[in-house]
């Protein structure tokens, strides 16, 4: 419907539930507001890895400890300048009834082995298990025997911005 005035003339609409705008809104407005809520969180994760990354560029930090029975005896330290790398070994002993860890982390100048696992039969009934795992990033030692993995922020943003367009 058009109406006219002296300073100009406009469109009214009867019913704005039948504009195309109004339907696309009320049909995505809430996937909107989630998409950007979930490119503010990527752009924030992309803005503090970047961050993170300068400051470990100064020095890495990884989890120290020797022969300790939990993974949670083992404290963050950071690393000699000179020192690249984290390792952590996991010692394991047992049977069917029982079983003896013993686990060692530390920062070191190269890796000394590759990552590996070596099993075999200590005495009869009785096994033998080391895991040597060897990474560079900061605290990538972890869990013993398994390092932690994510995805890198460099690929969080790209994913989610194509997400968002895909959806819109």
């Amino acid at each position: 419907m058009r109406h006219s005035q002296e300073q100009g003339t406009y469109w009214a609409v009867r019913d704005p539930d039948r504009t195309t705008a109004a339907r696309v809104w009320r049909k995505h407005g809430d996937m909107t507001w989630l998409l950007l809520a979930l490119w503010a969180s990527l752009v924030s994760v992309e803005l503090a890895q970047d961050s993170a990354t300068r400051v470990s560029a100064r020095n890495l930090s990884c989890f120290q400890c020797f022969k300790v029975h939990e993974p949670r005896m083992c404290r963050p330290r950071m690393c000699k300048p000179e020192e690249k790398v984290c390792l952590s070994n996991e010692v394991l002993i047992y049977s069917r009834t029982r079983s003896r860890t013993q686990i060692s982390k530390a920062c070191a100048v190269t890796c000394p082995n590759s990552n590996s696992v070596y099993e075999w039969e200590v005495n009869k009934g009785i096994q033998a298990r080391i895991t040597r795992v060897c990474c560079s990033g900061n605290l990538c030692n972890r869990a013993p025997g398994a390092v932690f993995r994510t995805l890198p922020g460099s690929i969080l943003l790209p994913l989610g911005l194509g997400l968002f367009c895909t959806l819109l």
